[in-house]
């Protein structure tokens, strides 16, 4: 029976097949429960890891959060010192230095800054050198000893405050407030200023108690994310994340674990269960710590591997635990399978040809390995042509063969699609680099600082300009001719991008070297179509409103080409202001520009756009219009330039909604106060 080759070779093949079966079942239940169990060790760990960066964000968030708020309080309230001071010598400026006048100047300046701030939230308060406070919005405070107050160092609030602004001219505090309503002191922050001319120390103080509540806040929504993030963990079966505090409260617990941590006790060392996870989170070696511990709800001894960490900062411990046994059921219940997958090939085996099996299985799996090794190969290395798979397809000549070929193929493109994305992508930010810088530049090249000139009542002004693209062709600027006459522009350069960028820089230059020889905006606007139409290969143009005007009267001369209709504002509505001086500047040289002119009353608003505003698409295609910014110009009243060109952008992007900006957006409002008006509102 057996001196048949046929025999021989089929008892050599079951021989084969058992043994091979027998010394994969032992290295697999050796090796693979082992390799299985680190693995799971390895998946809790990063569970661990990926639970701090998310404690570690959140904390990063808060902390950002707190420290822009007060830049932001601290901004503010130096504005105010600065107006404050502003508006005391126009007050000093006018009154006598002694006598009943003084007197009276000294009380209204007292009444003025006792009266409620335009910002929420803050106040004056106005003291002498000796701490009796002169000016508060509560009366009842007004005459006190600032020196009952003691700032966060428990010092004098008066005296610590007085010596530093005298000595530095400004100083910053932060206090508890007691003369309140409430029970409790209210904590707050100052900016205090010294003013000479009536040894005053002045101070712009700002409630910080909801900044704590703020915080507080924030805190319970970084714990609220981190319970919703937690709850959806799972290690092993029904392994979880804990978070709790150094005083023992559970922060986050998961709501399928009957056990309370609070008061569970190892098995095996009789010690709290939390002191031993503090133990191991502050230590410096991070291995996993085993306990067993009873659980409440089914009674059940079962031992648990927790890794802990530990987040300073806040006083947080964080703990991922699993339980054993959960964690090495994949490797036990893989050997068994993988018991089950061998007998069944043990069994197929028997029935199929030994050599087609080699011949086909062979160069399958080879494949197998290859196509799962790709995603972890470097494409952009250099290829390596000496590897097995390289020889399938001249050894092959059947599918295996025409497989190894495609796959091979596939890396081939692969490796080129990748370099070429590679290459692109470094074009691409070299490029957004650029245009970035550019940017920055041009940005750089208008105003942006807001009031202009706090030292001219006049008149207020704000602008704005956000493109549609990284650079834009809108521009707006804004000088004094001379001591009177006050000359401001905004224009719309014909296209967008680079091009547009350049011509828009070319024209503000233009208008900045014309401007001072020439006082008529006509004879300026004639001054740069002029010279914006020499050398103009790609015919560009810039439509463009110039207005310049007579700060002593009102009058405003203004020329127009081919720019939208600015809108004149009163108390009694709002209208276009008429008149084109001439087409569109810089399309052809030595055409004419008649000048125009109007008087803008005290109290009366000139406001400039471009067809950014009236052009600005929804989502439909529908367009703001002239008439919606009529409507929501005439719906405000009258106040000052920067909540006028606040409400239009808010009204625009109520209007787009979700659409892309399609063009640059530029504004620019002025509101004429009158010759030898108070002090400009705009803080």
């Amino acid at each position: 029976m057996f001196h048949s080759l046929k025999s021989k070779i089929f008892l050599l093949v079951c021989t084969i097949l058992a043994l091979v079966a027998a010394l994969v079942l032992y290295f697999t239940n050796r090796d693979v429960e082992r390799a299985m169990f680190e693995a799971e060790q390895r998946s809790a760990r990063n569970v661990l890891e990926l639970a701090e960066l998310n404690i570690q964000s959140g904390y990063r968030h808060l902390l950002r959060s707190r420290v822009d708020a007060v830049n932001a309080h601290r901004r503010t309230l130096q504005g105010m010192t600065m107006m404050a001071r502003t508006g005391l010598d126009e007050i000093f400026a006018t009154a006598p230095a002694s006598g009943q006048a003084r007197q009276e100047a000294l009380q209204r300046a007292l009444d003025w800054l006792s009266a409620p701030t335009l910002v929420e939230g803050t106040e004056f308060l106005v003291f002498t050198a000796r701490g009796r406070l002169l000016a508060h919005p509560d009366p009842a405070a007004r005459g006190s000893d600032l020196n009952m107050i003691r700032d966060i160092k428990g010092s004098p609030l008066a005296d610590a405050v007085n010596e530093e602004a005298r000595r530095l001219g400004q100083a910053s505090s932060t206090f508890f407030w007691t003369w309140t309503e409430q029970s409790q002191p209210i904590k707050k922050f100052g900016w205090f200023v010294h003013y000479p001319a009536a040894d005053w120390i002045i101070g712009a103080v700002v409630d910080i108690e909801e900044l704590e509540r703020e915080g507080k806040r924030k805190l319970e929504e970084l714990l609220d994310s981190l319970r919703v993030n937690f709850s959806k963990i799972r290690i092993a079966k029904s392994g979880s994340v804990v978070l709790f505090n150094s005083k023992g409260e559970m922060l986050v617990h998961p709501d399928h674990e009957h056990l309370d941590l609070r008061t569970a006790v190892n098995n095996q060392t009789g010690v709290l269960i939390l002191d031993e996870l503090k133990t191991a989170a502050e230590s410096k070696v991070r291995d996993p710590l085993r306990f067993v511990v009873q659980s409440e709800g089914t009674g059940e001894a079962r031992e648990r591997e927790a890794f802990c960490g530990y987040f300073r900062a806040l006083g947080w411990y964080v703990a991922a635990i699993a339980f054993v046994d959960e964690v090495s059921a994949p490797a036990r219940d893989l050997v068994q399978r993988l018991s089950l997958i061998i007998a069944g090939t043990f069994v197929a085996s028997l029935g199929l040809g030994l050599a087609l099996s080699i011949r086909v299985t062979k160069p399958l799996n080879a494949l197998a390995d290859y196509a799962k090794s790709l995603p972890e190969t470097d494409f952009t290395a250099s290829e390596d042509n000496t590897g097995p798979i390289r020889k399938l397809p001249s050894q092959h000549k059947d599918e295996v063969g025409r497989l190894a070929g495609t796959l091979l193929f596939m890396e081939q493109s692969l490796r080129e699609n990748i370099r070429s994305l590679i290459a692109t992508t470094a074009a691409n930010e070299r490029i957004e680099s650029e245009l970035n810088v550019a940017r920055e530049i041009q940005m750089g090249l208008l105003p942006k600082t807001f009031p202009p000139f706090p030292e001219r009542a006049e008149f207020d002004l704000f602008a704005s300009l956000e493109p549609a693209k990284e650079v834009g062709g809108d521009l707006y600027d804004f000088f004094f001719l001379d001591q009177d006459h006050f000359c401001f522009a905004v224009g719309d350069v014909s296209g967008k991008g680079v091009p547009a960028a350049l011509f828009m820089a070319i024209s503000r230059t233009l208008l900045r070297a014309a401007g001072p020889r020439e006082i008529n905006p006509a004879r300026i606007m004639e001054s740069m179509n002029n010279d914006l139409s020499l050398n103009n290969p790609n015919s560009m143009f810039v439509t463009l409103f110039i207005g310049v005007l007579d700060v002593r009267t009102g009058r405003l001369a203004y020329a127009n080409g081919g720019h939208n209709q600015p809108v004149l504002m009163n108390e009694k509505g709002v209208r276009f202001l008429e008149g084109r001086s001439g087409p569109m500047v810089g399309a052809v040289e030595g055409l004419p520009y008649v000048a125009l002119e109007t008087v803008l009353n005290p109290g009366e608003t000139i406001f400039l756009y471009t067809d950014g505003i009236t052009e600005a698409m929804d989502e439909h295609n529908s367009l703001y219009s002239d008439e919606r910014l009529l409507a929501t110009l005439g719906s405000l009243g009258v106040p000052g330039p920067r909540e006028i060109i606040r409400a239009v952008n808010k009204d625009v992007i109520l209007h787009v909604q979700q659409a892309e900006q399609s063009d640059d957006i530029t504004m620019l409002c002025l509101e004429y106060a009158g010759p030898g008006s108070g002090p400009s509102r705009t803080l």
